[in-house]
Formats: C-alpha cells, sequence, structure tokens
C-alpha cells in the first residue's frame, strides 16, 4: 500500500524540489540577513541557554557553548519544521484543489524548505565545531547519515500532524504546548548523566533523544556512536513514516471536504 504512494511522490520529485525552493526564498524575501538568520537563531538562543546555566545555574560542562549548540541546532529545524507542516494543507487549499498532485507533497514541501535551511546553517556553523574539535572531520560521514534520518523523521511527523490538523484543529494549537514540554524533556542544554534515574526513561523514551545524543557525539566529542544509538535514529525514522504516510493515506480522499 505505502510502496506505490512512495513512488508516486517520487515521480513528483522535481515539483516537490520546486516548491520547496520557492517557500526557502519567500522565507527571506525583504530580509537584510537573509539566510545568515539559519545560523543567527540558533546562536542567539545559545547565547541565551548558555547564560543561564552557565552564569546562574553554574552547569559544569567543558565548552557549554558548543554542547548546548549541537543540541538547538537540530531542535529548531525540527520544531520549525513541524510547526511549518502541520499548518500547510489549510495554509495552501489553492493548492490542494487547483492540482492534481499527491497531497503529501505539500507538507513534504514545507519540510524540506526547513532541512535545506538547516543544511545552509550546517555549513556555515560546522567549521566552528571543526575548529574546537579538529577530530570530528572524520565523523562527517555519521554526520550525514543523522541529517537524513533526521529529515525521515521529521516527514513521518509532519504528515501525520499536518493531515490530522485538518480533520481536527485543535492539533495546531495544542503543538506550541507540547512543543515547550518536547524542548525541556529533551536533552539540549543537559545531558543524560545529569538526569535522575528515576525519571531518565522519559527522555529515553524521547525519540528526538536519540537524535541529539547522536549528533552530540559526532560534531561535539568527536567519538562515534554506539550501535544502538545508530539503531535508534534509524528505528525512529522509519516507525515515523511508516505512521506518517499510512495515516495521510487513509484520510486523503476526505481532505477537499474538509479544508
Amino acid at each position: 500500500m505505502l510502496k506505490p504512494r512512495i513512488k508516486k511522490i517520487y515521480s513528483y520529485r522535481h515539483t516537490l524540489w520546486d516548491m520547496a525552493v520557492k517557500q526557502l526564498k519567500a522565507k527571506y524575501i525583504g530580509s537584510i540577513l537573509g539566510i545568515f538568520w539559519a545560523v543567527i537563531n540558533p546562536l542567539l538562543m545559545m547565547s541565551a541557554i548558555s547564560f543561564v546555566f552557565t552564569a546562574v545555574f553554574k552547569i559544569q560542562i567543558k565548552n557549554f557553548p558548543l554542547f548546548a549548540l549541537a543540541g538547538i541546532f537540530p531542535w529548531m529545524f525540527f520544531s520549525s519544521a513541524l510547526s511549518e507542516a502541520t499548518f500547510s494543507i489549510l495554509g495552501q487549499q489553492s493548492i490542494l484543489r487547483q492540482f492534481n498532485l499527491p497531497r503529501e507533497i505539500i507538507p513534504l514541501s514545507s519540510i524540506l524548505a526547513n532541512f535545506f535551511n538547516f543544511l545552509i546553517g550546517w555549513i556555515i556553523i560546522y567549521p566552528l565545531f571543526l575548529f574546537f574539535n579538529p577530530k570530528i572531520i572524520v565523523m562527517l560521514p555519521l554526520l550525514i547519515i543523522a541529517l537524513l534520518l533526521n529529515f525521515f523523521f521529521v516527514c513521518g511527523l509532519g504528515l501525520l500532524f499536518s493531515v490530522l490538523n485538518v480533520f481536527w484543529r485543535d492539533i495546531g494549537q495544542l503543538l506550541g504546548i507540547l512543543l515547550i514540554f518536547w524542548f525541556w524533556v529533551t536533552p539540549i542544554f543537559y545531558s543524560l548523566d545529569m538526569i535522575p534515574l528515576k525519571f531518565r526513561w522519559v527522555c529515553n523514551f524521547n525519540p528526538l533523544t536519540a537524535y541529539i545524543v547522536y549528533y552530540r557525539e559526532v560534531i561535539f566529542t568527536g567519538s562515534p556512536p554506539s550501535l544502538s544509538m545508530f539503531l535508534a535514529i534509524f528505528f525512529w525514522a522509519l516507525v515515523s513514516l511508516i505512521i506518517g504516510l499510512s495515516v495521510f493515506s487513509s484520510l486523503e480522499s476526505k481532505l477537499l471536504k474538509e479544508v
């Protein structure tokens, strides 16, 4: 059931690409700094968090700003891509009605635009990590794997949330609250070792934990992630895609009646 849908989406890959590029360009129209906002926003957030947790809470982690940035950067891609994908179908009803294309293209183009933004940010910010820890260069292939699996994970969630938000508009309203909660239970500015054992299951159950820890290993510590960590990010990407595509395909026929 899913294989034909994936093939159909792939057949519209050029349309998907063009829509994503158009959305990326639209995001920075009229902006003086343009694409540099892809890295400015994470750096500003890193600065604020670093001040609070080093100057106020006195967290003793070496190179804490980079430690935090390794988690903030992937988080901002995840939160922005998921938020935009969730509202994408309702926000682009004209495309839904006027063009005969796979409906999945609409949320996927939004996610792909954010992923382009994410990649551009990495190109700018990766040399900073490389400067402080040159040995991470050998981890570059592992970073590419993480980026791809991270993208597929977000695609699955984006498909799920975008179609559910058409039928239950409360999904979009609750998303902001969900992301706030999700942010705090994800080890972005703290390590897993800092969590009391009786609460560690919360983070372990959180799929983003695996991605953040994986990113931090390959760009901050410079050590290869364990096999279990790789299997975890692969598992969450696969599960997310299967659920997202399955739910979307089951509800797609009713979309036009709801928008």
